[in-house]
Order: structure tokens, then sequence, then C-alpha cells
């Protein structure tokens, strides 16, 4: 005899039951997700941090070999402290060999400039220690040229009294700008350095003009999650012209400079992505920006930082405002920098203009008191 088939029906989910299942999955999702985005942004701190260390460390070695730091890129003329002039080439393209990137550096032709056509492909290298990648908002590059999200610092004009902005005491940092042949101005216009501007052949930096010590001496920091092309939101833009432009060598109306003929600071081959730490133009009485109040006292790291693309009276799309050409990173609480001797600090965003000059003046004889900066 055949055994009977049980014909009960089998259990199944309810639709209660599923969505009471999906509730407590989506609960965990929510549980779970600050986590780990807690961890990945630990991680990149991590790695950003690390990156720092690495270039510290190729200065030092390029100093070890030349006695001299690399040439900053971009400076201040050691005769006259208020005018800025640009050498050829970047700090970062002087490190190359230093940092296992001696194909690219071999492929450069250092008497042309970074986006020439014959350097273009070796520029376009990306290199990922040049980049942090807490940096989130940077995007690739519209001619394609690698990029950067740091800063070295050459010079500061926060005054060493008081801690407030004063142009008129505007000093050089550890890195200097220094050249054989040619340094450019603002204006994109070549001078020769063995006819009107001789200072610049010996205007490098050395540990031994650090008196104040290399472990209280910064020389390069973040600047900024949104370092882009002048092309890509938000639209950082530089006042300074691309000499290349200028004598004709590429299109001002092109992307091989940023699209009006002015320097792309985004990009690791320009010596645009060095600058000096100034604060916002609201603070500077010479700037259609200006405040009318000329005390301005912080913060002098992640300024203006919000909304992003900065507010009405400080657009990032002006120099010095938020992240063009000032010390800021994503971190809000703060941003990374680099010492001279290589080791790297988180500085706290609060930390005051006094404290933050004298770790930018390699040769100023005071004390750092660093309480205030981490």
């Amino acid at each position: 005899m055949l055994a009977s088939r049980d014909k009960t029906p089998r259990g199944g989910f309810t639709l209660i039951e599923l969505l009471v299942v999906m509730a407590i999955i989506a609960i965990l999702m929510g549980l779970l997700l600050p986590a780990v985005q807690k961890v990945r942004e630990a991680a990149n701190r991590t790695t950003c941090q690390n990156n720092l260390k690495q270039l510290g460390l190729a200065n030092l070695n390029f100093e070890s070999a030349l006695k001299k730091f690399p040439s900053s890129g971009e400076g201040i003329d050691p005769q006259a402290p208020a005018n800025s002039y640009y050498s050829r080439h970047s700090w970062f393209t002087h490190l190359l060999p230093y940092i296992e990137q001696e194909g690219a550096f071999r492929a450069i032709s250092l008497d042309l400039f970074y986006n020439d056509p014959a350097n273009k492909a070796a520029f376009q290298t990306d290199v990922p220690i040049f980049k942090c990648p807490s940096a989130a908002g940077i995007q690739p590059d519209p001619a394609g040229y690698g990029q950067t999200s740091y800063m070295p610092i050459v010079y500061t004009d926060i005054d060493p009294a008081n801690g407030l902005r004063n142009p008129a005491t505007r000093v050089a940092g550890a890195l200097k700008a220094y050249t054989n042949d040619y340094v450019f101005d603002k204006n994109g216009k070549a001078f020769s350095v063995s006819s009107g501007l001789g200072q610049f052949r010996a205007n490098y930096g050395t540990i031994r003009q650090c008196i104040d010590g290399t472990s209280n001496t910064i020389i390069v920091t973040e600047d900024g999650a949104f370092r882009n092309h002048r092309s890509v939101f938000p639209f950082l833009a530089s006042t300074a012209l691309d000499p290349a432009a200028v004598a004709g060598i590429i299109s001002p109306a092109d992307n091989e400079s940023d699209g009006f003929g002015f320097r792309a600071g985004n990009r690791w081959g320009d010596p645009e992505n060095a600058n000096g730490v100034s604060g916002p133009p609201t603070a500077d009485p010479a700037s259609p920006l200006y405040s009318g109040n000329p005390t301005y006292s912080g913060p002098w790291v992640n300024q203006d930082m919000n909304p992003i693309g900065g507010p009405a009276t400080c657009p990032w799309f002006a120099v010095n405002c938020g992240p063009n050409d000032e010390i800021a990173s994503s971190h809000l609480s703060g941003a990374h920098v680099l010492f001279l001797d290589g080791h790297v600090q988180f500085m706290r965003q609060d930390v005051s203009g006094l404290t933050l000059r004298r770790m930018i003046d390699p040769a100023d004889g005071n004390p750092v008191d660093m309480s205030d900066a981490f």
C-alpha cells in the first residue's frame, strides 16, 4: 500500500515577516556604514600621512646628495620679499628620482616647461604619493596631467609681533626658489639670473640655514580636497600667467594652461602648487575683497571652507580664499603638515598665527611653542 502524501501546505514568509527582516537589515546597514566609513577614512589619513613622510625623506635625500633642498618652484625675491617669482620646475619634479620615479624624470627636458609638448607625456604620470586619498573632491585634470593635493610652503606674511596678517613682514620658509637660467614673474615674463636677478642662482635652502631646528620647521602641508583645474568645480584660479602661454608655446585658450593662459596649481609639474600662508584676501587692504577689518587673526587652517566653493565674501575662485593657496584639508579639524626632519603631525585648525609663523620661518631665532598647534 502506498504511503499517503502529506498535503499540509509548507510554511513561508508572510509579507509582514518579510518587511520586518528588511527593516532589521536596513537598521544593521545604518549602523555598519558609518563604522566602515570611519575605518576607510582612518586608512586614508594614514596613507596621507605616509605620503608626506616619503616626500620628507626624499627631500632630505636630495639635500644629502646635493647639499641643498630642491627648488620650491615658487618663491620670493630675497632682495625684495614682496615680489614673487617662479623657477622653471616644481619641487615635486626635482624629487622624482628620489621617490622611485626615475623613468619619468629621465623623460623630462628640464630646459623646457612642464607643459611644453615635448614634456607632456612625462608630466601626465600619475604619482600616487603626490595625492592624499582623503582629497576625494579632486577630479581628473582635463589635459591629463598628474596632480597633487600637497603644498610646499615658501613664505608667510603673518606678523611676527602679534600673529596678525601683515604683508610687509613677508619672510621665506626653508624651501626657496632658485635656478641657473631664468625665473618668471606673475606676468609670465622671463628674467635671466645672469643679468637682472642673479640672487636666484644661489637662493637655495640648506639645513645649515634652519637655526630653529628641522623638527620645528614645516615645509609641506595639505592643500584641500578640491584642488582642481580651473575648468572643474569649484574652479580654483591662479593670478599668475603661464610663461609657456606667454611665449606662444601653448595656446592660452586650451587646457594646457588653465584654459585662460594662467598657471594650473593642481598639477605636480606646475611651480604654482607652492605657496605662502597669507590668510584670506578679506584681511588684505589691497584686495577688492577686503572686509575693512585689518586685524584678521584666524583661522589660518581650513578658513572659509563652507560652503564648498566658499562664501560670497571669499569664493574659492579668488586666490587665498579657502583652499586656494592656503593650508586646507578634508579633515575639518585640521591638516597634516610635514616638518623638515621628515616627521608628520596633524595640526589643529585653531593654531594661532604666531605659532604658525614661527613654524614656517626657519631662522627667526625664537623658541617655538607648539602647544596650541597639536
